[in-house]
């Protein structure tokens, strides 16, 4: 039986992994699954329901070092020894792509060392990397051919220096080198989806509190132009909702012989979209009428600013955080919505052929998600 073990148990993505191996593919597929994290997290806290197989163990650094690691491991975990399936999405934001490449390949060097200490069975390593693979960071600096393709090779230096996944797949390729355990890069676009640590770059969440916001200013059935430019709200692009994001890492976990040795492998909701599909519907979903952008308007960024107090009365209307705005990334909101106006699709031929043949509407899995910060009091009620 499996034993899975999850760096990063509570972002967007650890999260997921956790709701979704106690299922996919079926109630029996893990025996054990246990989460880590570095601030405390409860269980009753992560909205995960009750399972004697699933345990979140917090306090564990791993910009510590390898043995202080182990030893809290260890001392946490009585059956650590029988991990066989490692998920790493931990990742820590820094303020430069020097310092975020040194940082986040430094801390998957410690979970690697660590896991082979503690884990003698272990068989697969699943590495979550995502679209700047493919240099969607610099699109005016390197070709962004579509559809993406994981054939496509590296971007050329000396861009290539500052994508941290790179140094992260050929540390892991270096370190499964002749080993009994192999590794798989899962490479998801966008991530739509909820953390119940309310993850400060959530696309998701500051659509969901914008458009809340919006509703409360303005009315209901009021008019909500897109942000960005036309060139923006043409461009395609295949979201990536993370229960879609957490079955694939799960299928390439217990498919090492055809998603292992290293393979990097696209993953996303589905059919390539637009913010002219998307925009509209999910306006609607909270009773507001989303239409193409305008000369005129409005910056995410400035109406947030100007309306705080706007949402301090529904956070005390609902039992939410007051801090919620506060709190979320609003230059990573503007950025996606406005400046990522390119054309960026994932081509998802290769896990098809691989056998993962899940898929989703994008639309459902903001609405998923947005039901979970509901649940978890980051949003208030639908219809409010």
């Amino acid at each position: 039986m499996a034993n899975a073990l999850i760096f990063g148990a509570s972002g967007i993505s650890g999260w997921s992994l956790l709701n979704q191996t106690r299922i996919y593919p079926s109630e029996k597929a893990f025996k054990r699954i246990t989460g880590t994290t570095n601030r405390p997290l409860a269980l009753g806290h992560a909205l995960i329901p009750e399972d004697d197989r699933i345990k979140i163990v917090s306090g564990i650094d791993l910009r510590a070092g390898v043995e202080e690691v182990v030893a809290k491991l260890q001392g946490q975990i009585p059956d650590i020894a029988t991990v066989t399936h490692v998920f790493f999405t931990a990742y820590i934001e820094e303020k430069t792509p020097e310092t975020m490449k040194t940082t986040n390949t430094h801390i998957l060097e410690v979970a690697i060392q660590a896991a082979e200490k503690v884990a003698p069975n272990l068989q697969t390593f699943i590495l979550q990397t995502g679209g700047n693979g493919y240099g969607l960071e610099f699109p005016d600096q390197v070709q962004i051919k579509t559809p993406l393709s994981e054939s496509l090779p590296r971007i050329p230096e000396p861009w290539a220096s500052k994508v941290f996944y790179y140094a992260q797949h050929d540390l892991l390729a270096a370190a499964s080198r002749n080993k009994k355990w192999t590794f798989s890069e899962i490479r998801p676009e966008v991530i739509v989806g909820f953390s119940p640590s309310s993850n400060f770059m959530n696309l998701a969440q500051g659509l969901g509190v914008v458009f809340s916001l919006y509703k409360e200013v303005k009315g209901a059935e009021a008019s909500f132009p897109f942000p960005g430019t036309l060139r923006g709200y043409n461009a395609t692009f295949t979201d990536t909702s993370q229960d879609i994001l957490a079955k694939m890492e799960i299928f390439a976990a217990l498919n090492p012989e055809t998603c292992g040795n290293g393979a990097v492998i696209n993953v996303a909701d589905g059919p390539t979209m637009t913010w002219a599909q998307l925009w509209p519907r999910l306006c609607e979903h909270f009773g507001l009428v989303g239409t193409g952008p305008q000369d005129s308007g409005i910056s995410i960024q400035d109406f947030v600013s100007k309306h705080k107090d706007a949402w301090v009365d529904i956070a005390r209307r609902h039992g939410l955080s007051e801090n919620v705005v506060e709190n979320m990334n609003w230059a990573f909101i503007h950025f996606v919505l406005v400046d990522v106006a390119f054309d960026r699709e994932y081509d998802l031929a290769y896990s098809r052929t691989l056998g993962f043949t899940e898929k989703v509407d994008t639309v459902h899995g903001y609405i998923t998600a947005w039901e979970r910060m509901r649940q978890a009091k980051i949003l208030p009620p639908k219809g409010f």
